[in-house]
């Protein structure tokens, strides 16, 4: 499962401008071009923007109270809820119907895509998988920033077997985490 249409495009449009006003703020990557607006955006070259964005709550703050960027009142609500973010590696175990299990943080999370399904970009068989993301609510999902790393670690059988019951216990105890 994937956010609307219209959801992903408002998604970006608030996403792009907190990282342009971030990076003309901190100049974390000089002479980087505007990516609000932008046709194309390497991903490569906003990671680092990103990072600064979610190493605080400062910027969001700021954005809330000051409101620099003119965004409308939903838009800035929506940038709030951005304060309840979870940052972390995780393991996606598997794809359910209504959204992909992140493993992680000591909780299971029910993530959705932004313009595709996350089974897109990591099909079932190549699962597990470990990522570096940042988890965020969106409307009442869970989503992630658009930009997720991927390590090169190969599991074995055994792993996952691992992985498969400490699902099942987690579940089981607290359940799947929807919203945040």
């Amino acid at each position: 499962m994937e956010l609307t249409q219209d959801d992903t495009a408002r998604f970006y449009d608030v996403f792009f401008k907190l990282i342009d006003y971030t990076n003309d703020r901190y100049q974390v990557v000089p002479g980087l071009d505007k990516v609000s607006g932008a046709e194309d955006v390497n991903p490569g070259d906003i990671v680092p923007v990103r990072d600064k964005l979610w190493e605080s709550d400062d910027i969001i703050n700021h954005v809330v109270t000051d409101n620099p960027l003119h965004l409308a009142e939903r838009d800035l609500m929506l940038v709030a809820s951005w304060r309840g973010r979870v940052v972390g590696d995780f393991l996606i175990c598997k794809h359910l119907k209504k959204h992909t299990i992140f493993m992680g943080n000591g909780a299971i999370y029910g993530v959705v895509g932004l313009a595709s399904p996350i089974e897109d970009m990591f099909p079932s068989f190549s699962l597990p998988r470990y990522v570096k993301a940042v988890l965020i609510p969106f409307e009442g999902k869970i989503t992630y920033d658009s930009l997720l790393s991927t390590y090169n670690i190969a599991l074995g059988g055994g792993a996952r077997r691992g992985f498969d019951e400490e699902y099942r216990a987690m579940k089981n105890k607290t359940g799947i985490i929807t919203t945040l």
